[in-house]
């Protein structure tokens, strides 16, 4: 076996460098800062767990969750926490769930988030998202053009909650 595919320091777990940081504003819901906390017990669980066994497979397991466990303390101790009820309901902001339909008279509905809360799938949109920037600051009736890759779309707000 050639020597060029062997590590050197093989018993070592590699490290990882570390998750990039947004530069934005580091805005969460405060159902997503709790989501954030309870990551980080979990995470902070599971490297303990392991670095009390001596398996040396599971030790391989230890750097991505050192990275998560970094990124996780970062992404907290920056946290702003926002509580959308205190805000002005007239307007889309941060936290609001906005109701929108589209050209062809789709129906919409997504929750303004923080970057890490954001999960489409789940109707949850990044507040630094072009479609949240299209959104934002808008209000029921108002019609926006939203720039996607696939082209410009026309959409108006019907409601806000």
């Amino acid at each position: 076996m050639s020597r060029a595919f062997v590590k050197e320091d093989s018993d070592q777990p590699e490290h990882l460098p570390d998750r990039p940081l947004s530069p934005h504003p580091n805005y969460m819901t405060p159902e997503g800062h709790r989501r954030m906390q309870a990551q980080l017990k979990q995470c902070e669980q599971e490297i303990s767990a392991l670095k009390a066994g001596a398996d040396w497979a599971a030790s391989s397991r230890l750097p991505p969750l050192e990275r998560d466990l970094r990124y996780l303390r970062a992404r907290l101790k920056s946290a702003q926490v926002i509580d959308a009820a205190a805000l002005d309901a007239s307007r889309v902001r941060f936290g609001c769930t906005v109701h929108f339909v589209d050209e062809q008279g789709t129906q919409h509905r997504f929750r303004i988030v923080g970057e890490d809360e954001a999960d489409i799938a789940q109707g949850l949109l990044s507040w630094t998202s072009p479609l949240a920037s299209a959104l934002l600051g808008q209000e029921p009736g108002d019609s926006v053009r939203w720039q996607r890759p696939a082209g410009e779309l026309e959409i108006e707000i019907t409601a806000i909650d």
